[in-house]
């Protein structure tokens, strides 16, 4: 069924990704048989196949069990490291594989790249790469508040995916404003990288207009792949994939 409660499939960079994403922050009190529960139907009844964690999160157990739920090369699962260092990316990447029990990740973010930092994520930006030519990482990204590191990781060759805030209040941007965001992402996807936005209501602040917040962004879906909306069940999930379908594709989508 292609129906309004099922995301669409989308290209994000060299991954094919589900056009919503979960964003798995806000499950991490769920016991993890029932996060994973959550996330399994989400995939399955939902079309919702791309999941996001992070190891300061506290969401790894619920993504472990949503993905012995699934065949795991249905499942595309997003993580990150705040790794500077060699030693520190090393460790992120070890512990989420170890946590997650999966053998590798299909797309892991340098994450929080603060304006003026990037050069420091080099060393990191190394290991993300060689996991890559060793099959423990499919795709490397890198995620920000910063217009202008965005820019930077549109110029990089190594980078395939830039993941950044975006709504209509332009909340959350902490580099740049809301315009030089809008262009550094448009600058990232002409370049053939998968953008991938976040915070897309506000990290609740917009939750008010969810119909209004979801239709200004999906304007801009020519240069915007994948949506993380960040919900804490299904039933927030099913009620904003039809929000966001009706918009996207119409009452028929």
């Amino acid at each position: 069924m292609q129906g309004p409660l099922r995301a669409r499939r989308v290209k994000l960079g060299p991954l094919a990704v589900s056009q919503v994403c979960f964003g798995t922050e806000h499950i991490n009190r769920s016991v993890p048989e029932y996060g994973g529960d959550i996330l399994a139907d989400a995939a399955r009844l939902h079309g919702v196949f791309f999941w996001d964690t992070d190891n300061a999160y506290g969401s790894h157990t619920q993504v472990a069990a949503g993905l012995k739920k699934q065949p795991r090369d249905q499942i595309v699962v997003c993580s990150k490291t705040y790794g500077r260092s060699r030693e520190e990316a090393e460790y992120d990447l070890e512990r989420t594989l170890r946590e997650l029990d999966t053998p590798y990740l299909d797309l892991c973010l340098l994450h929080e790249v603060a304006a003026g930092t990037f050069d420091e994520k080099l060393p990191a930006l190394e290991v993300l790469l060689r996991a890559k030519a060793e099959g423990k990482v499919r795709a490397v990204g890198l995620s920000t508040h910063s217009a202008g590191i965005v820019s930077r990781g549109a110029d990089c060759e190594g980078i395939e995916v830039v993941c950044a805030p975006f709504n209509r209040e332009g909340s959350r941007i902490e580099e740049g404003s809301l315009l030089d965001m809008e262009n550094a992402l448009c600058k990232a996807h002409s370049k053939g990288k998968g953008v991938y936005v976040i915070k897309v209501l506000g990290k609740g602040e917009l939750t008010y207009d969810i119909r209004g917040a979801l239709a200004w962004a999906l304007e801009r879906r020519e240069f915007l792949d994948a949506y993380n909306l960040g919900v804490a069940n299904l039933s927030e999930a099913r009620e904003n994939l039809t929000i966001f379908n009706e918009l996207a594709h119409g009452e028929e989508a």
